[in-house]
């Protein structure tokens, strides 16, 4: 299922939790969207062995086209867009900020809950640079990772399953290591 829809499921009150990109709170926690906005709450990802290690990047970004014709204004326009000012203006208007110092002030996070900030703290600690691992063959990594998900849709040994794909997913990642 894509992103909206499984919000949509959370919003209904049929999912117990939901990670979602910070920036998309409101659609939680809006009353007219979501069935349950008064009873959600925001937590850091869960630790493992290693920690909690959320990803901790700004997925959407501004870019120069290199064929540009007009990179001087561009970049002015990127400097201004991502500015401390601009930052700290589109964030006290419900956009998260990607500078530390937007959460770090007390204007920047008067609208946000303060479970939501706290969690964006502790993600911004703890993340890493990247969401899953850095491969090259993403398709054949999709595959193996989705496969468990399947065999539970069709009623299959889900544990089975799991056992199956992790042993692939890391045979995979040793191969592409090489």
């Amino acid at each position: 299922m894509s992103w909206p829809e499984a919000m949509a499921i959370f919003t209904q009150g049929k999912a117990a939790f939901y990670t979602e990109a910070d920036s998309l709170y409101k659609n939680a926690t809006d009353p007219a969207k979501s069935k349950v906005a008064d009873k959600v709450g925001f937590a850091p990802f869960p630790a493992g062995p290693a920690g909690s290690k959320p990803y901790n990047i700004p997925s959407w970004a501004l870019g120069i086209n290199d064929s540009s014709k007009n990179k001087s204004n561009a970049w002015k326009f990127i400097e201004w867009a991502t500015g401390k000012e601009q930052t700290l203006a589109q964030q006290k208007s419900g956009v998260p900020g990607a500078r530390t110092s937007v959460w770090t002030n007390p204007e920047g996070t008067a609208t946000y809950p303060k479970d939501l900030v706290e969690a964006i703290a502790a993600s911004t600690k703890d993340g890493v640079g990247h969401d899953r691992p850095l491969v090259v063959k993403v398709a054949q990594a999709r595959e193996i990772v989705g496969q468990p998900i399947v065999d539970a849709i069709a009623g299959k040994d889900v544990a089975a399953a799991a056992d199956t794909a992790n042993e692939a997913f890391q045979k995979f990642l040793d191969d592409e290591a090489k």
